[in-house]
């Protein structure tokens, strides 16, 4: 009685839909009723109730199959507006039993799910692409399976939902570009600062010509090196427009998180420290301005 019962609510989380196959299977068995009152054969009668019964068992066994799996977001990547990046599934199979042939539907994406061990649990990598920055929910999300005969559409709703942060699409021009246009704009007094003898393995493009024309023996090229002092960065100056700054700023950051430097953002109503603040907060604030 208790099986009974258990087997109920598992069925009332599911939703069940005829698929195609389904139809295939009426025809036949339609069929094999014709043969078999037309010519009275028992192979006919035979075959008609084997088919019968193995149509009647696929909704008992597809509703075992998918009903009791569990599924849960485990974490996402960082999300960036225009861009694919993944959240992890976490399914889990409680049963004493394998699973097989499920597939996960989330956010226009579907993911197969082969085969999940009796107790076992799988990681599901799902990618995501964020059409704007800011807050991102992540729902209507459904497991689904047509196992065993294909006749039977299973639908398991997903009723979490959970909200991510999706970052400004880190966009603009490079660090590097960057600093090298602001060590231009300091003036003459400046122009022969930090620049090293050249070889003939340099680039011609990076010859510092202001050297050559002084009559210089050796001929000298830019060594631009890293700043020791944090960053500056300022939000009016860094675009035109203000997705347009603020997906400069997300690059920015970015690359100063990878080359471990420390960088100081200056916003309308307040001014963002990498020495006090994690680098996801940054883009946080970036992505809710």
């Amino acid at each position: 009685m208790n099986s009974f019962q258990t087997f109920n609510q598992t069925r009332k989380r599911l939703k069940q839909r005829a698929s195609w196959y389904s139809l295939l299977v009426v025809v036949m068995l339609f069929g094999f009723f014709l043969e078999a009152y037309m010519h009275n054969f028992n192979l006919v009668y035979i075959t008609l109730f084997f088919v019968f019964g193995l149509a009647m068992s696929a909704s008992p066994l597809g509703i075992l199959n998918i009903g009791n799996t569990q599924v849960t977001l485990k974490s996402c990547e960082r999300l960036f507006a225009h861009e694919k990046s993944h959240c992890y599934f976490l399914c889990h199979n409680p049963n004493t039993f394998e699973s097989y042939a499920l597939e996960l539907h989330c956010m226009g994406n579907n993911t197969a799910i082969k085969q999940i061990g009796s107790q076992k649990s799988v990681t599901i990598k799902v990618p995501i692409l964020a059409k704007k920055r800011g807050e991102f929910e992540i729902n209507n999300c459904t497991l689904e399976s047509l196992f065993p005969l294909y006749t039977i559409h299973f639908i398991l709703p997903l009723t979490y939902s959970e909200k991510r942060t999706t970052y400004p699409q880190p966009k603009g021009i490079t660090l590097q570009e960057y600093l090298a246009k602001r060590k231009t704009s300091f003036g003459d007094e400046q122009d022969f600062d930090g620049i090293r003898q050249a070889n003939e393995a340099h680039n011609l493009a990076r010859i510092h010509w202001p050297s050559v024309a002084k009559g210089e023996s050796a001929i000298k090229i830019f060594d631009h090196e890293l700043p020791q002092d944090a960053l500056n960065f300022d939000f009016f100056t860094a675009a035109k427009e203000d997705e347009a700054r603020l997906s400069q700023l997300t690059l920015w950051t970015l690359e100063c998180e990878q080359k471990g430097l420390d960088f100081n953002i200056v916003l309308p109503h307040e001014i963002l420290y990498s020495k006090r603040m994690q680098v996801d907060e940054i883009l946080t604030k970036l992505a809710l301005y």
